[in-house]
C-alpha cells in the first residue's frame, strides 16, 4: 500500500471459481472460443450480466478491494488473510463477494489491512486486522464481519495501516489505534496503541480527513492542508515527525487530498495536481531525473488538470477533467495500467479511452468505476499475503484494465 509474485491462474476451491455463476460463465466463454454458444449459454452469460452490480464507490487496501452498489451494499474481493473482506472468515475471494449487513452504507474507506464504513444513520462500523486497535475495540482480534465502533455520529473516516481517524457531528477530529510515528496527531509524542478515540490536537476545524500509512492529513473548509505524523510526507519543509497537527507549506487552496506511504498529494488551483515527499521510484510526479525527494509543495509535471486523485504505496494515480486515468510512479507488475513495466516520474495515460467517474489505489493495483458503474482494474493480483484483487478471478496481474468479473454467491 515486494519481490516476484505468481502469475499463474488458479482455481481455488476457496474464490472465484467455487462461484456456479462463474463456472457457467467460464463454460459460456469456452463454447463460444470453440464455436458459436448455444441459446442456453448466452442466457446464463446475460443472467450474470444482469445480477452484476452497480458501484458508486470503490476503495483498495494490500491486495484486497472494496465498493458499495448504489443499494449501499458492500463488495469485496481480493487477500483476506486479516478479516479485511468483513465476510467473517480470512479466505481469499477470487470475485466480488457480499457482505452482510442491515443497514446500508454511504461511506467505505479501506486501510492497509483493516475497513471502515459509515452507515445512513452515520454510524461507524470496522472489520479486519485490529493489531495495535485499528477498530476502535477493547481487542487486538481480527474482526472478520463489521464491527460497530462507540463514537459519536460520524461525517468523515480515514484509515491508515494501524490506526482511523474520524471527523464526529460535532466537528472534532478523533484518531484511535497506533502512534508509533504520531499519527493519532493526540500532541502525547510517540505512546502507546489504544482503542479509545482521542481528540486530535489542534484548534482548526477539518472538513475531511485522509490517511497514509502512517501519517494523516485534514483538509479546512477554506482548502488549507494540515498534517501529522510519519515526518517524509507532512509537506512543512522538515523530515520531523509531528504529533500534532502542523500546516503544509506554500499556502496552496486545496480541494482534495490524497497520501501513499511516504507521500502526499493533492488538487489545487486551476485543477493542478500537486506532491510532496519521499521520490522513491517517481511518485512526486515531478519528471525530473535522478527523482528529487521535495518537503514541500511542488506541481506535477504536464498540464493535465485533475478532478481526483488516489495514492498507493510508491505510486500516485489520477482522473482528469474528462474522466481519463493517469498514474505515475512505480510500475511494478503493471500498477501504472499502461501496458508496460516501466516506472514513470511523470503522468502517464491508462491505457484505453475509457472514462471513469471514481479510482482507488492499493499498494500495487487500482481500480476505477466507469460511467455504467463498472469496476475495472489493474496492477497485481497475488503475493505473499493472498490474492484477487483485480477481482477478475484469477490472480494474473494485469498491466491494463481489466473488468471485474460477475460477484461469487460465495
Amino acid at each position: 500500500m515486494m519481490t516476484s509474485r505468481a502469475t499463474t491462474s488458479r482455481r481455488d476451491a476457496r474464490g472465484a471459481f467455487a462461484s456456479p455463476r462463474a463456472l457457467l460463465a467460464i463454460l459460456a466463454i469456452g463454447a463460444s472460443a470453440c464455436g458459436t454458444p448455444s441459446a442456453d449459454q448466452t442466457a446464463d452469460v446475460d443472467s450474470l450480466v444482469a445480477t452484476t452490480p452497480r458501484f458508486v464507490s470503490i476503495t483498495a487496501g494490500r491486495q484486497f478491494t472494496c465498493a458499495l452498489d448504489d443499494g449501499g451494499k458492500t463488495w469485496c474481493w481480493g487477500s483476506n488473510r486479516r478479516g479485511q473482506l468483513g465476510l467473517g472468515d480470512t479466505l481469499d475471494r477470487f470475485l466480488p463477494t457480499r457482505l452482510q449487513h442491515s443497514v446500508p452504507f454511504t461511506r467505505i474507506v479501506a486501510g492497509e489491512t483493516h475497513v471502515c464504513a459509515v452507515d445512513t444513520l452515520s454510524a461507524l462500523h470496522c472489520w479486519g486486522d485490529n493489531r495495535e486497535y485499528a477498530l476502535g475495540d477493547s481487542t487486538v482480534r481480527v474482526q472478520a464481519r463489521p464491527s460497530t465502533v462507540s463514537v459519536r455520529s460520524v461525517r468523515a473516516v480515514a484509515a491508515g495501516a494501524r490506526f482511523t481517524c474520524v471527523i464526529d457531528r460535532q466537528g472534532e477530529s478523533l484518531c484511535w489505534g497506533s502512534d508509533r510515528h504520531g499519527e493519532r496527531g493526540d500532541g502525547d509524542g510517540t505512546s502507546p496503541p489504544t482503542p479509545v478515540p482521542v481528540r486530535v490536537q489542534t484548534t482548526v476545524s477539518f472538513a475531511s480527513l485522509i490517511a497514509g500509512r502512517t501519517h494523516a492529513c485534514g483538509l479546512t473548509a477554506s482548502g488549507a492542508a494540515w498534517c501529522w505524523g510519519d515526518g517524509r510526507a507532512l509537506g512543512n519543509g522538515t523530515l520531523i515527525t509531528r504529533d500534532a497537527p502542523i500546516e503544509v507549506l506554500g499556502q496552496r487552496v486545496f480541494s482534495s487530498l490524497t497520501a501513499g506511504e511516504s507521500v502526499t498529494c493533492g488538487i489545487a488551483e486551476e485543477a493542478r495536481a500537486w506532491c510532496w515527499g519521499i521520490a522513491f521510484e517517481g511518485q512526486l510526479g515531478y519528471g525530473s531525473q535522478p527523482r528529487p525527494n521535495a518537503f514541500v509543495p511542488e506541481q506535477v509535471a504536464g498540464s493535465t488538470s485533475f478532478q481526483a486523485l488516489s495514492a498507493g504505496l510508491h505510486r500516485v494515480c489520477g482522473l482528469d477533467i474528462d474522466g481519463l486515468a493517469w498514474c505515475w510512479g512505480s510500475n511494478y507488475n503493471g500498477a501504472l495500467g499502461n501496458g508496460s513495466g516501466v516506472s514513470e516520474s511523470a503522468p502517464v495515460r491508462v491505457s484505453g479511452d475509457r472514462r471513469y467517474i471514481a479510482l482507488a489505489s492499493g499498494d500495487f493495483h487500482a481500480c476505477a468505476l466507469d460511467e455504467q458503474g463498472a469496476a475495472w482494474c489493474w496492477g497485481e493480483n497475488t503475493d505473499a499475503r493472498g490474492g484477487g484483487a483485480l477481482g477478475d478471478g484469477t490472480v494474473r496481474s494485469r498491466a491494463v484494465p481489466t473488468r471485474v468479473a460477475a460477484p461469487s454467491s460465495n
